[in-house]
């Protein structure tokens, strides 16, 4: 697998969804079940419209989290949306 340029913008792949923000959980819902969300997975695929690129998500994770260490941001993000490209619940446009 090529890993994904920052200019790629990535979203859920068709048939799946993030849970209700008001479930006590937070899970992307896929066509074979559920995958529980940690720590920032959920504000990281919430950023994840098709729309935004890889480098624009990565730049709000920073304003959302701005004592994280940067590289450790960009790092963390992108290996986090490779893994769920890999699962197929996520592509790159």
């Amino acid at each position: 697998m090529t890993p994904p340029s920052m200019t790629n913008r990535p979203a859920l792949r068709p048939g799946c969804r993030l849970s209700p923000a008001s479930n006590p959980e937070s899970l992307l819902l896929i066509p074979e079940g559920a995958l529980r969300l940690q720590g920032p997975g959920r504000q990281i695929l919430e950023l994840c419209d098709g729309r935004r690129t890889l480098a624009e998500i990565v730049e709000e994770l920073y304003r959302l989290f701005p004592s994280a260490d940067a590289s450790l941001i960009a790092g963390e993000a992108v290996s986090f949306l490779e893994r769920l490209h890999a699962k197929g619940t996520v592509e790159f446009l």
